[in-house]
């Protein structure tokens, strides 16, 4: 069940297709007479997009995106959540709210300003960008002119243009909406200046008349920073806006700067500003020597002790040529090197005092997916290095607090945190019973953490068990649980909605979290599929707010008020739009022409495999009848039931073929179970879950057992044909991007190129457990290449010609292996796809092609002549 890339409609259809609606009497006159649903009929359905809320909460915006072909009425709305008044933008992209005023929006090469207060419009040529000021009272238009550059418009509230700037080469808004700073060119001259949005507009001018041009523009708090648009000896400039002060980095003159390095381009890599602006980080690159250089002529020299794959550094390059972040102290002039070649990555603490560096591929050749690697912190003052942390494995980034001074991270399934003053490791869950990992983790590898929720300022973290959420001390002495969640199997998650413009890998987040006032939880119970939103704080605990069988997703929150946007939806519920403000109400119901076509329904099964209690969902046609026998569908993959309330619109259009909707539209029951595994052993545990899955069905008398068919993508087209081989329970099967041959599959290098793919098999979702040569007995018994003897099914198969992710020579071994056995077999090859399909035209195809082959084993359909040999496009 994976997401369709979705193609932007065309601005002057959405007329067009509103008329139509309203005018057609077969869906207004005859609206109580459902009917079945044609593929003429998908172009109907679109997708919810929510937008934002408006400052105080009053205005929702959201957009209707239809992404069958040839359906080009994409539209963005704005509504009013008591009046219900709605304003909406054909075509429109990058919704914006000025307060409870405007609300503002690009169609086509104009910008489109709506005043939600007296209903007055205004356009003005915007192509490119635009933002509100913080106290609502300007407004900034960005348009791109000939020669990529750009004009800025400064507009007042009535619209009119109270300043104009041309020639402008690259720019930023002031995170916090206050000002813009620029660089422009002016005379075969350059210059910066930063606007401020203030009771009128202040132009500062922080330089002119520069010789070369400038560019990479960062801005935190009072200071913006920027460097200069040369290939070598690039300088760094750093203005402090209150002082109206500029400094200046040059490497000849500047102290510590290290030689043979030059300031990379930050198109790519851009500065970073700490947050009194006395530091700013940059990135160096080195100058590379002809020994770095691989020569595509000369031999290639594979050897086994090598750090990194000859292939990778030929596409990637060597990892260590990576640019090196460096600190200059503007104060004091001084340049350090954080980052080297013995150590080239790394990340900052949030009070920019330290940093933290490791080599990713220290521990090379590696055979797991993970890297370890060893974590030292260096002094930014001293330049000191020391080692925190020896071996590090996991599943994430040790995380740095808000303010600077701890470092959460896991180990030895605890969870630690590291006090960078002191010096000392402490673990914090030690002597707790309940499990801060994943207790349900299914495969052959140490299970991931939970993870956090955030850091208080009194020095608490807030940890995540598989429910609940937990008060820590960071000196492990205070260990609290908040939330009641394990004995009702109800999990509770906190949403921030504190956006931190300033995170990136690279910062760690300056956000703390307030256990007074409290934060909003999405809650959900996996056991049941149901969902909702809480609300906790420290005073009055935990109050829920909404509780329903839906999935409840894409939550925003109003600036200004506590009042969320969500969308809730299940498998017969087109998403809506709802707003919460002391009760939910809709805004917006999705695709309302649902009402006028049967839909189907889905229920949850239950079933053991050896004992084990496992779960599924089960999907009705929409024209069931009690008492007929139908024919059905079985997707696998791994575990599905959290998709149970998943709505699907109908579509042709899936990347890997198949669409519950589609399939049930067409008469058939879907069947989505979840997998019980047995490591080393797949080929009998995933077919006695599957076949007790359908087992269950079968009891309810209303499938057809001679009439089911098996179909799965990537991980799931494997199990496909590993199911075959061992069963002869299915009247017909599909598999696509399939892995065939484990054997082969083991010895190959992934899409990536940085390592073998040993750790699919060994850790990973092949679920062997061990190497090849540990347990070769198991690449073997579960490889359906070496097994189709045994494969009585009729397999239709289908691979992207250019899959790197699962090498489409998998799905060939397999084809070649049935064409020697003389078994039925078509296998679809398209060229110029990878390991889904990427182009609407093959991702049509596709869907069709599949459907037929089922019609054609499990309705005795027409035999299509594709599917005959010699068969010529």
């Amino acid at each position: 069940m994976k997401a369709i890339k979705v193609p932007t409609g065309h601005f002057f259809r959405a007329v067009i297709f509103v008329f139509v609606l309203v005018t057609c009497p077969q869906l207004w006159g005859q609206a109580k007479q459902k009917k079945i649903m044609t593929v003429k009929d998908y172009d109907l359905w679109s997708t919810l997009s929510p937008g934002q809320l408006s400052g105080n909460g009053n205005w929702s915006s959201y957009a209707l995106n239809y992404y069958n072909r040839n359906s080009n009425a994409d539209t963005l709305f704005v509504q009013h959540n008591s009046s219900r008044k709605k304003y909406s933008f054909p075509g429109a992209k990058d919704g914006k709210f000025n307060g409870e005023s405007d609300f503002a929006c690009i169609v086509k090469d104009s910008l489109i300003v709506q005043n939600l207060k007296s209903g007055k419009t205004f356009s003005a040529p915007c192509n490119t960008d635009f933002n509100f000021s913080a106290d609502h009272k300007f407004l900034a238009i960005f348009t791109l002119q000939s020669g990529k550059k750009f004009k800025l418009e400064i507009r007042n509230g009535q619209g009119m243009i109270i300043r104009e700037i041309p020639d402008i080469n690259n720019y930023i808004f002031d995170p916090e909406k206050n000002g813009i700073a620029y660089c422009f060119e002016k005379d075969n001259a350059y210059g910066v200046e930063i606007i401020q949005f203030k009771n009128t507009i202040e132009v500062t001018k922080v330089i002119e008349d520069y010789e070369v041009p400038l560019l990479g523009l960062v801005w935190k708090n009072n200071t913006i920073a920027f460097n200069e648009d040369k290939i070598s000896d690039s300088r760094l400039h750093s203005f402090n806006i209150s002082k109206n002060r500029l400094s200046t980095m040059d490497p000849k003159t500047t102290a510590g700067y290290p030689n043979g390095m030059k300031v990379s381009n930050p198109k790519y890599q851009k500065m970073i500003l700490s947050t009194d602006g006395k530091s700013v980080f940059f990135w160096l690159k080195e100058k590379p020597t002809a020994s770095d250089a691989i020569d595509p002529a000369a031999v290639q020299i594979w050897n086994s002790k090598d750090r990194l794959l000859f292939d990778f550094r030929k596409y990637k390059g060597d990892y260590r040529l990576n640019s090196k972040m460096a600190i200059w102290s503007v104060e004091g002039n001084k340049v350090q090197q954080i980052t080297d070649r013995e150590y080239p990555l790394g990340f900052l603490s949030a009070d920019y005092k330290h940093a933290f560096i490791y080599d990713p591929a220290a521990y090379e050749p590696n055979t797991n997916q993970s890297q370890p690697f060893d974590l030292y912190v260096q002094d930014l003052d001293t330049g000191k290095r020391k080692l925190v942390i020896a071996h590090r494995t996991g599943d994430f980034l040790p995380l740095g607090s808000p303010d600077g001074n701890f470092l959460f991270y896991t180990k030895s399934k605890q969870c630690w945190v590291y006090n960078v003053s002191k010096d000392s490791h402490t673990i914090i869950t030690e002597g707790l019973s309940e499990s801060f990992f994943h207790e349900d983790y299914n495969m052959p590898i140490e299970a991931p953490s939970y993870g956090i929720g955030g850091w208080t300022k009194n020095n608490e973290i807030i940890l995540y068990d598989k429910y609940d959420l937990w008060s820590i001390s960071l000196d492990g002495t205070v260990k609290k649980r908040l939330t009641k969640g394990r004995e009702m199997q109800k999990s509770y998650r906190i949403k921030v909605f504190n956006s931190d413009p300033y995170f990136s890998l690279t910062e760690s987040k300056k956000h703390f979290l307030d256990l007074n006032k409290g934060f909003l939880l999405q809650t959900s119970n996996r056991e049941t599929g149901q969902s909702g939103l809480s609300y906790w704080n420290l005073k009055n605990g935990m109050k829920d707010l909404v509780w329903e069988n839906k999935k409840i997703d894409e939550i925003k929150k109003a600036d200004n008020k506590d009042i969320y946007l969500y969308t809730d939806q299940s498998f017969e519920l087109s998403p809506r739009l709802m707003v919460f403000n002391h009760k939910s109400t809709e805004i917006i119901q999705s695709n309302p022409h649902q009402k006028n076509f049967y839909w189907g329904r889905n229920e949850p099964i239950e079933f053991q495999v050896n004992g084990v209690k496992a779960k599924g969902f089960l999907c009705y046609p929409p024209d069931f009848k009690a008492g007929l026998k139908y024919p059905m569908v079985v997707h696998i993959y791994e575990r599905q039931f959290s998709y149970m309330n998943e709505y699907v619109n109908p579509s042709l259009l899936t990347e890997d073929g198949f669409n519950v909707t589609n399939v049930i539209n067409n008469g058939y029951f879907v069947l989505y179970p979840d997998m019980v595994y047995d490591y080393g052993n797949l080929a009998e545990s995933v077919t006695k879950s599957v076949l007790s899955a359908v087992d269950e069905v079968i009891k309810k008398g209303d499938v057809d057992s001679s009439r089911v068919g098996l179909i799965g993508h990537s991980f799931g087209g494997y199990e496909t044909d590993l199911i075959i081989t061992q069963t002869s329970r299915f009247a017909t099967a599909v598999a696509g991007s399939a892995w065939t041959d484990l054997v082969s599959s083991y010895l190959y290098v992934s899409g990536s190129r940085r390592q073998p793919d040993f750790y699919r098999a060994e850790e990973n979702q092949l679920r062997i457990g061990k190497s090849l040569f540990e347990d070769m007995h198991s690449y073997l018994k579960n490889s359906p290449v070496l097994l189709a003897p045994n494969v009585e099914t009729p397999l239709l198969g289908w691979v992207g010609e250019n899959d790197r992710h699962i090498h489409s020579l998998q799905s060939m071994e397999f084809y070649l292996a049935m064409r020697r056995l003389e078994k039925e077999h078509t296998l679809l090859v398209y060229p110029n796809e990878g390991h889904e399909m990427g182009t609407e035209e093959n991702a049509e195809d596709l869907n069709v092609r599949i459907l037929q082959w089922f019609n054609r084993y499990l309705k005795n359909g027409k035999h299509q002549d594709w599917m005959n040999a010699d068969f010529k496009r």
